[in-house]
């Protein structure tokens, strides 16, 4: 270290911290714009604690609201507070140096790495090592630590990366965690100031990724930190209805406890009683009614009552040939047509007989209306018609029925859903054959962008995803964030209807990170769907956008039976990514020690210089990791 660098590190001077509190606070609020007015005057002043956080705000790839990025005045904050030997600032500023960033800092990475740990900050080996093996983007480093849970490694990160960084279809670290029902990670993120808020290129915030998941202690480190309890996605579900459809209790009191609305509606028109109601997850989806209920909450079915509730009080308005549709009793109801009742006359809803009577599932009264001229394709104030009802409801003998007497298989249900689609969501393969069978459309595409096909994947319908493939389902469209059915029965860990949806086109494609079925699998180390893959002519050497292939990522993760498997079938043990690492650098850089040795026998050349002109040795050296070393300590 020079001698001037030495005396940096002899005159720095910490920030108060309750000159710092104003604007971690506006931070913890998300207020970016205020934190960076509280911080200016500090920074002008000289404060290296001021002109790091600073600068860490004003980072690219950042998405801090009301707040532009700006990597000029970032380098120039972080170079004045890393010359007052602020540990991270010195760090931060050596990973922009690394990056091609802040050419203008006046010294190497090395130095400003030099600066940081005279000042006593010291990255994990592993940390560096990534760093230098470049194995991945600092946004999914960030993401599979959140992932992961891992809280230390996400500290790290996050001193040279802010917690806003947002990946490539614009999803973030929060999302990560909750995703993984990660609550320690979702704390230090938010603590960085993460928003809480923010939406991914699917519509997801981190609320509705974690309620999907049921994950109630994530769940409930986002509403401390304010998240909106009633945001909806793509589809109008929230929170709410999405942590019913889990069926978990615990995430349900967390929502309920923060106030969650529940009356709200989706766009298929159901409100989370309704979920509840037909998620048929008894007792738990028994317990979560009554907890909706003892809230106020009451379905949007008008047929759906309270347990104890006589089925009329909830027809104040209805008629009596309503009445008589909503009662198991064909005799009362042929009655009441005998009489001369207005077959089609609707209650203040829009509802008709023909559809409470479809919605309870009542086959003789359907017949009998039907019979008597029900139209099929008037529609309730939702926009659903008796078709529609009888999907939302799994009603598939109401559904043949309506069929039988031409009900359009195709006219748009709730929420503009194709009836195919949301026969599929219903996972009742019945229903999908049945339309199949009447001509509905095999690719129409809900608002998310999403099929028939892609929704049966995503539940590991086996049955509706052959019967759509067998009725021209296009394998290879892919939804609005990018992901075709098979790499969406992928993500949802689907067993049965892999294999089918393997043996179809599209098995090359890639997904909005660049990667393909076969690069999920080798990653996620599933040496039977690797196999499956693989005798499908899955592509062995396809590229992520960082340049990783199926090898590099399964070597980065550490699957050693899937490099076998990837090796076997021809993959290239030297194939190298876009800053020039081979798997066995990229299995060394992770301290992967068991994966380096797999690839040393397979063949891997430890001689081979990336772009840093390290090679795998030196790579083993900079881990810090013995058994690692001595992979190489005869080579």
């Amino acid at each position: 270290m020079s001698a001037t660098i030495i005396a940096v590190v002899l005159i720095a001077a910490p920030l108060a911290a309750t000159e710092l509190e104003p604007a971690r606070d506006a931070l913890r609020r998300h207020d970016y714009a205020r934190a960076a007015r509280l911080l200016q005057p500090l920074a002008d002043a000289g404060k290296p604690d001021a002109e790091y956080q600073l600068g860490v705000l004003y980072l690219p790839r950042s998405a801090n609201e009301g707040l532009p990025p700006n990597g000029t005045l970032a380098c120039r904050l972080l170079t004045a507070a890393a010359a007052q030997s602020h540990p991270k600032a010195a760090y931060t500023l050596a990973a922009q140096v690394d990056a091609g960033a802040c050419p203008a800092s006046g010294r190497s990475a090395a130095d400003w790495r030099a600066v940081a740990a005279a000042a006593g900050y010291a990255a994990p080996a592993a940390a560096d090592a990534q760093r230098s093996a470049g194995s991945d983007d600092p946004a999914t480093l960030m993401r599979r630590a959140a992932r992961e849970g891992d809280a230390g490694a996400l500290e790290h990160l996050l001193t040279s990366n802010p917690a806003t960084t947002l990946g490539r279809d614009r999803r973030t670290a929060l999302h990560e965690a909750a995703d993984g029902a990660s609550a320690s990670a979702a704390r230090v993120l938010l603590d960085h100031g993460a928003a809480v808020d923010a939406r991914d290129a699917a519509g997801d915030t981190p609320l509705t990724v974690a309620a999907r998941r049921g994950a109630a202690a994530v769940i409930a480190e986002l509403l401390a930190a304010h998240a909106d309890p009633d945001v909806a996605d793509s589809r109008g579900d929230t929170p709410l209805m999405l942590a019913v459809a889990a069926g978990s209790r615990a995430a349900v009191e967390q929502l309920l406890q923060r106030g969650a609305n529940v009356t709200a509606k989706n766009a298929q028109g159901l409100s989370a009683l309704d979920l509840a109601d037909r998620s048929g997850r008894a007792p738990a989806a028994l317990e979560i009614a009554s907890l909706l209920r003892a809230r106020g909450a009451t379905g949007t079915a008008r047929f759906s009552v309270a347990p104890g509730h006589r089925s009329e009080d909830a027809f104040a308005d209805a008629t009596p040939l309503m009445l008589a549709a909503g009662k198991d009793d064909p005799k009362t109801l042929s009655a009441a047509l005998a009489a001369g009742a207005a077959v089609d006359a609707a209650d203040a809803r829009g509802v008709t007989a023909l559809m409470i009577a479809v919605r309870g599932g009542h086959l003789a009264n359907v017949a009998a209306l039907l019979a008597a001229g029900a139209r099929t394709d008037l529609r309730d104030l939702d926009g659903d018609t008796a078709l529609g009802a009888s999907i939302h409801r799994h009603q598939p003998g109401a559904a043949r029925l309506l069929l039988q007497s031409h009900a359009d298989p195709n006219a748009l249900i709730s929420g503009a859903f194709p009836p195919l689609v949301a026969a599929a969501d219903s996972g009742v393969p019945e229903l999908v054959t049945l339309l199949l069978g009447d001509g509905a459309h095999v690719n129409a595409v809900d608002p998310a962008g999403r099929t028939a096909l892609m929704a049966a994947a995503q539940l590991d319908s086996a049955p509706a995803v052959t019967a759509l493939l067998k009725n021209g389902a296009d394998s290879r469209l892919r939804d609005a964030s990018g992901r075709t059915a098979l790499a969406l029965a992928i993500r949802a860990t689907a067993g049965a209807s892999i294999g089918p949806l393997a043996a179809a086109a599209g098995i090359e494609i890639a997904d909005v990170d660049g990667l393909t079925p076969l690069a999920l699998a080798a990653q996620r180390g599933d040496a039977s769907l690797t196999a499956q893959l693989l005798k499908a002519g899955a592509p062995r050497e396809a590229k992520t956008r960082t340049g990783n292939t199926p090898l590099l990522l399964a070597a980065a993760a550490g699957r050693d039976q899937v490099l076998r498997q990837l090796v076997a079938a021809g993959a290239q043990v030297e194939a190298r990514n876009d800053l020039g690492n081979t798997a066995l650098m990229v299995a060394v850089a992770a301290r992967h020690a068991a994966t380096a040795r797999v690839l040393l026998e397979l063949g891997a050349d430890p001689r081979i210089r990336n772009g840093a002109a390290l090679n795998a040795a030196d790579l083993a050296q900079q881990s810090g990791d013995t058994s690692v070393q001595a992979l190489f300590a005869n080579r």
